[in-house]
């Protein structure tokens, strides 16, 4: 699979890349659906948060590699700040909320060096 991935041409992976990012900005920024309890909705949203950019980083690091990790690393945590405060700044029912950006970071963290180790 990674081999297949990564055999894509970059067209293509540039293309998925996009999408990827796109389809990140447009999960922050729908309203979530209401669940029962308060605490079940922060528990499923931060787990959601993580495996939004665990997932997206994985992706990265599967075609460029770790060559420029600094750069991919701070680039998908400062993108996950931005996407709160756009949130904040231009949707009146969400809030920027800093367990979310935790959420997005450790995401980017532990899918980087997940994904690393198996490359």
């Amino acid at each position: 699979m990674i081999e297949y991935i990564q055999n894509k041409p970059k067209s293509v992976q540039n293309i998925i890349s996009v999408l990827i990012v796109l389809f990140l900005a447009i999960l922050h920024f729908i309203t979530p659906p209401e669940v029962a309890t308060l605490d079940s909705l922060m528990q499923v949203d931060k787990l959601i948060h993580f495996l939004m950019f665990f997932l997206s980083t994985s992706w990265f690091v599967l075609i460029y590699g770790d060559k420029h990790k600094i750069i991919l690393i701070s680039s998908l945590v400062f993108y996950g700040l931005f996407l709160e405060l756009m949130q904040m700044q231009f949707f009146i029912f969400r809030s920027f909320e800093w367990f979310d950006w935790l959420a997005d970071s450790m995401g980017v963290i532990v899918g980087f060096f997940t994904i690393s180790k198996w490359l």
